[in-house]
């Protein structure tokens, strides 16, 4: 009898799941848990892909075996609305603080410290306990997890899920409103950001006029780019920055604090570097924090990339993960305002997500792909795109964009893509 898709499904997990435990074992490493002392990320370093590629196929894999196992109507049935409202509460009335690191505090106390009522505060942090944050070690008393103490002890973290709870969820609320409000638009201000905070102001805009929320933002994006997957080496060792003409200029367009530039700077001595932002107080500040050994090499300026490009002729101009942040229409009038700089050769260099065909990766990476994409919707009628879409895009903003393609280096979440200036 052939074997079924669970039983391959129960086997592989299995298989790959004793080749972890082996690697922890071997490695005298702490077995996974939610414990208050466990390790609080995967221990399996990058320098074991086959054992991180087994972790990967244990998670994959125990998802659609859990799928199917379910069945269509329960599967339909299993998502819940309710999945973030915990942290929610528990962030935003800032609970895990109120519960002592090695100690126990009561629902009782809880309430006190907070001035949510008991009774109601016990429903959200049982829900909470459920999701494996926070625990009840006897009736009526509260202690950390592994999870709840991250909560506490890191700060970049905090702000992250405060920002996918406070905004991004509300977000997600209200995208479907926006949809019926404002069918087919492409304008970042008609999104479900704007309709949950009641502004007519696109997102960045109105973050500009809150400055706590603005700061909340700008750390939660810290903590995001600094996931795996994310890091500088990926596009410094994976385009022939080498072979660009000594003295040669690189502008890094909505370069932020201008991470890559420095990495780069570091590397190719021989090259100089333009960082723009249209944030003034961040620009200031990244040109205080700039090693003082890259100063003279390493640049930063205000500019709004809307705006035509003040630096003419310079061998490549540089964005990260700015044009999924804008619709088709806003793209290329970011791209346009390139053109009155570029001298034939010029480079078009971006570091970019690009969503693979569906039947391409696990359905557990393409939940997270989509997820992604659908961010990029709620907050500003953005999106990620496909490669024909990239190649699109550089069609219809200029006839004189040769869009190249791109790839996508080994361990990067990003590709880096490429299209030349011919004029």
């Amino acid at each position: 009898m052939a074997y079924s898709q669970i039983i391959t499904l129960s086997a592989r997990i299995a298989e790959n799941t004793a080749k972890v435990n082996h690697y922890l074992a071997a490695n005298n490493l702490p077995q996974p848990s939610f414990g208050i002392d466990a390790p609080l990320q995967s221990l399996i370093p990058p320098t074991e892909p086959d054992i991180a590629a087994a972790r990967q196929a244990v998670i994959h894999d125990c998802l659609e075996l859990r799928q199917l196992m379910l069945g269509p109507k329960e599967h339909l049935s299993s998502f819940q609305h309710n999945e973030l409202v915990s942290q929610h509460v528990i962030l935003r009335f800032r609970l895990a603080e109120a519960v002592p690191i090695g100690g126990e505090t009561t629902f009782k106390q809880l309430g006190i410290a907070s001035g949510l009522n008991e009774a109601q505060l016990r429903k959200f942090l049982r829900y909470a306990m459920a999701q494996r944050i926070f625990t009840e070690p006897r009736p009526g008393v509260v202690a950390h997890t592994a999870a709840s103490r991250l909560l506490v002890e890191d700060q970049g973290l905090y702000n992250w899920l405060r920002f996918s709870t406070d905004d991004l969820w509300h977000a997600a609320c209200r995208t479907g409103d926006a949809l019926a409000q404002f069918p087919g638009s492409e304008e970042p201000n008609e999104t479900g950001f704007a309709l949950s905070n009641e502004t007519s102001k696109d997102m960045f805009h109105f973050l500009s006029e809150h400055p706590q929320r603005a700061e909340r933002f700008a750390a939660a994006m810290r903590f995001f780019t600094q996931r795996p997957g994310l890091e500088p080496v990926h596009v410094v060792e994976n385009y022939a920055w080498e072979a660009i003409r000594e003295g040669g200029t690189i502008v890094d367009v909505g370069g932020s604090h201008g991470i890559i530039s420095i990495e780069l700077a570091r590397q190719f001595p021989s090259l100089n570097f333009v960082v723009q932002d249209l944030d003034e107080p961040v620009v200031r500040y990244a040109e205080q924090q700039c090693p003082s050994d890259l100063s003279g090499r390493v640049q930063y300026m205000v500019h709004d990339f809307f705006e035509e490009q003040p630096i003419r002729g310079a061998e490549v101009y540089f964005l990260r993960a700015v044009l999924h942040n804008w619709s088709a229409k806003y793209a290329k009038k970011i791209l346009r305002a390139l053109v009155p700089a570029l001298k034939p050769g010029s480079r078009i260099i971006l570091n970019e997500p690009v969503i693979p065909e569906p039947s391409q990766v696990p359905p557990e990476m393409a939940a997270r792909l989509r997820a992604n994409d659908l961010v990029m919707l709620e907050l500003q009628n953005g999106g990620d795109r496909e490669m024909v879409d990239w190649e699109t895009l550089f069609a219809e903003a200029h006839h004189g964009f040769r869009f190249h393609g791109g790839k996508k280096p080994p361990g990067s979440n990003l590709w880096i893509l490429e299209a030349e200036w011919a004029g």
